[in-house]
C-alpha cells in the first residue's frame, strides 16, 4: 500500500532546501548568506527564508551576527574535533551497551548495515555517505536507548556535512568495509570494553585524517595571503 504524501509547510520546505544546500557544500563553510539572495534562489518569501535560517542556526549549521549577517558555520580544526569527539561519546556508549546486551537486543540492524557498506564502497558520494552514516546509526538504534538515539540523531546533519566535505576533497579515501571491520567484530563478538575502544580508535583516526587534511588545505591559502601582503 502506498504511503500518504507528506504535507510540509513552506517553512519546512525552505528549511529542507537550505539544509541540503549547506550539507552538500553548495554554500562553502563560512560563506555569507543574505536573506534577499536566498529569497530569490528558493522562490519563497523573506519571512519564510528567515525562519529557515533560524531553524538551521538551532542545528548549528549557520551562525548569525546580530543586526548584520548570516554565515554558513565555520569548518576548522576545532570544529572537526568537536563534532567527532561528541560523536565518539555517543557511539562509544552505544557500542558498549550493544556488546553488553547483544543476546537480548539482537544485532540484525548492525549486520544489515555492515553488508550495505560492501555494496556502497565503490559507489558515488551519496551511496557512501548513506552507507557509512547508516552503519553508525544502526548500532545506536540497535540499543533501543531512546534518549541516546535522539541525541545522536541531532548530530546527524553536522556529521553528514563534515563527511561530504571530506569526501569532496578526498573521494573514497577510506575503504568502507575494511575501515569498519574491527568495529563490527567488536560489537558482535567482543567485550563491552573492546567495543567501546574500537569506536574510540575509529573516531580518533577520523579526527587525525580530517584535521591533517584541513591543515593541508589551509596552508597553501595562508601562504598565498602572505605572499599577496609582501
Amino acid at each position: 500500500m502506498r504511503q500518504p504524501i507528506a504535507r510540509k509547510s513552506l517553512q519546512d520546505q525552505a528549511t529542507d532546501w537550505l539544509r541540503d544546500a549547506v550539507i552538500r557544500g553548495d554554500f562553502r563553510p563560512g560563506e555569507i548568506l543574505t536573506e534577499q539572495a536566498l529569497t530569490e534562489r528558493i522562490g519563497l518569501g523573506r519571512g519564510t527564508v528567515r525562519s529557515a535560517l533560524f531553524a538551521l542556526e538551532a542545528q548549528e549549521l549557520v551562525t548569525r551576527t546580530p543586526y548584520s549577517s548570516w554565515r554558513v558555520a565555520v569548518l576548522d580544526a576545532q570544529a572537526i574535533w568537536e563534532i567527532y569527539t561528541l560523536r565518539g561519546a555517543f557511539e562509544g556508549l552505544a557500542a558498549r551497551i550493544l556488546a553488553e546486551r547483544r543476546d537480548s537486543l539482537g544485532t540484525a540492524l548492525v549486520a544489515a548495515a555492515f553488508d550495505r557498506l560492501g555494496t556502497a564502497n565503490g559507489s558515488d558520494t551519496d551511496e557512501r555517505v548513506a552507507a557509512d552514516l547508516g552503519f553508525h546509526a544502526s548500532f545506536v538504534a540497535q540499543t533501543g536507548h531512546q534518549h541516546l538515539i535522539r541525541r545522536h540523531s541531532l548530530l546527524s546533519d553536522k556529521m553528514e556535512w563534515l563527511y561530504r566535505w571530506s569526501e569532496h576533497h578526498w573521494p573514497q579515501r577510506q575503504p568502507l568495509v575494511a575501515d569498519h571491520r574491527r568495529l563490527f567484530d567488536a560489537m558482535l563478538h567482543g567485550t563491552p570494553e573492546a567495543a567501546e575502544a574500537a569506536v574510540r580508535d575509529h573516531i580518533a583516526e577520523s579526527i587525525d585524517l580530517d584535521v591533517a587534511g584541513f591543515q593541508s588545505l589551509a596552508t597553501p591559502a595562508a601562504s598565498a595571503n602572505q605572499t599577496e601582503q609582501t
